[in-house]
């Protein structure tokens, strides 16, 4: 006998029509979605199917939740979330190297195609760096001048891949996170921020070979800043 299709539910109808609408974009990297009861009310279905969509969402890694900030968009497709779910069982010195593959990449993109509002937008981003009161605008900055450099690359998938390896999505959370605890301490050092004005100023230039080497110094910088404070010891390949 030929096997009969399985009814789709209403609450994977809304997880359905809510994922589409996050890859073609109406739900950006970051925005917060409608409440259950908004959505329960445009969509024609119970808050109760409303919840249980948005809750497979989560768990897939689409969606974020926050208490009292609300349901966020942390991935536009299914690639990210699954390349997260892999890294996360990998060794730290792997991940941080496909991470600084990735990072290089988008920058030697960004000498070859940012147009001169993203090479601005960027300088923005780096001004709201040095301006930052606390942790939480530093954090909102930082992230702010890695999308947009990814953005300025013009591959969305390799976009995707670095919010997967833990890049843009993982600072994203972190905001979210201290958002009724800001930090009262900005992070960063001299040299990572050095780096990033060496990395903006390359793609003002055009010049994808020093982009790419701003882009490798300043991943560098930053993963031997997070092994240290992590284990003690700089990452495989630092000495």
């Amino acid at each position: 006998m030929p096997r009969l299709d399985r009814p789709v539910s209403l609450a994977e109808q809304v997880a359905d029509q809510l994922r589409r609408r996050i890859a073609d974009g109406e739900f950006p990297i970051g925005a917060l979605l409608p409440t259950e009861h908004e959505l329960s009310r445009e969509l024609g279905v119970s808050r109760n199917s409303v919840r249980e969509g948005l809750r497979s969402l989560v768990h897939a890694g689409l969606l974020g939740a926050r208490a009292g900030y609300g349901t966020f968009v942390v991935a536009t497709s299914d690639l990210a979330p699954a390349l997260a779910r892999r890294l996360a069982r990998d060794r730290a010195d792997d991940v941080a190297e496909v991470r600084l593959v990735l990072e290089r990449e988008a920058a030697r993109l960004a000498a070859l195609r940012a147009t001169p509002p993203q090479v601005q937008a960027l300088r923005d981003a780096l001004a709201a760096r040095r301006t930052a009161t606390d942790g939480r605008e530093y954090a909102a900055a930082d992230i702010a001048f890695h999308q947009l450099l990814l953005e300025a690359s013009g591959n969305r998938l390799l976009a995707e891949l670095h919010r997967g390896a833990g890049g843009v999505e993982q600072g994203l959370l972190g905001v979210v996170m201290t958002e009724t605890h800001p930090a009262t301490v900005v992070p960063g050092l001299p040299a990572v921020d050095a780096a990033h004005e060496a990395l903006a100023d390359a793609i003002a230039a055009r010049d994808p070979a020093a982009a790419c080497a701003a882009a490798e110094h300043m991943v560098r910088l930053i993963n031997e800043q997070n092994a240290l404070e992590t284990t003690g010891e700089p990452p495989r390949g630092t000495n």
